[in-house]
């Protein structure tokens, strides 16, 4: 049986959302370290795109809420399991990805 992401109505959707995230995301959604998106299949680091819930257990195969970036490895290890997803709450400063030098959430003047 063909995945919904790579054949039928979502793969358009997919793809124009997997484009967004190499484009936006530079950090692994799985293990949080940096991904470097000039790498290609099968260098274990490559990126690519993962379902935060897997299409197998019910997650959507083209909602942008339901993708991330990862590793190639990461996202082999992780498989179709689940993992408790803790809701965080995120400062957005701009549109763009700029490095962090420190951890200013608790910065008080």
């Amino acid at each position: 049986m063909p995945r919904p992401d790579r054949e039928g109505k979502h793969r358009a959707a997919f793809n124009k959302n997997k484009q967004r995230i190499l484009k936006t995301q530079n950090v692994c959604g799985i293990c949080g370290k940096p991904v470097d998106t000039h790498l290609k299949y099968p260098d274990p680091m490559a990126p690519v795109i993962d379902h935060i819930i897997p299409i197998a257990k019910g997650g959507h195969p083209s909602d942008l809420a339901n993708l991330q970036l990862a590793h190639w490895s990461c996202n082999r290890q992780k498989s179709d399991k689940l993992f408790n997803i803790i809701e965080q709450k995120t400062l957005i400063i701009g549109n763009r990805n700029l490095p962090h030098s420190c951890d200013w959430s608790a910065f008080r003047a």
